[in-house]
């Protein structure tokens, strides 16, 4: 099936789902994020690991609420990917280490 699905070749922390491009000829493996007893935050742990197979081409149904960089404001509802790159990549840490 990877020949169908290509994974994510840029990490920039966009949200990337492999149905946004459908093949006729085959559907994409689904899987279901079953988180346990992990506290459902912003930012948690799982909600990282389960954009790392998102975008290695997986179809995990989620949306971007749970993911660092997203902000949300009575109604309105914003996401910054570059904040969701940072923690990929540890800047957090390393500003701490500095």
């Amino acid at each position: 099936m990877d020949g169908f699905y290509k994974s994510n070749s840029k990490i920039n922390g966009e949200d990337y789902n492999v149905e946004e491009n459908p093949n006729p000829d085959r559907r994409p493996f689904k899987a279901v994020l079953d988180i346990g007893l992990v506290n459902t935050t912003t930012g948690n742990k799982v909600f990282g690991a389960m954009k790392g197979a998102c975008d290695g081409g997986l179809f995990i149904p989620h949306s971007a609420g749970r993911f660092p960089g997203n902000k949300t404001e009575g109604e309105n509802q914003s996401y910054d990917a570059k904040v969701h790159r940072d923690r990929i990549f540890g800047v957090h840490v390393d500003l701490y280490m500095k």
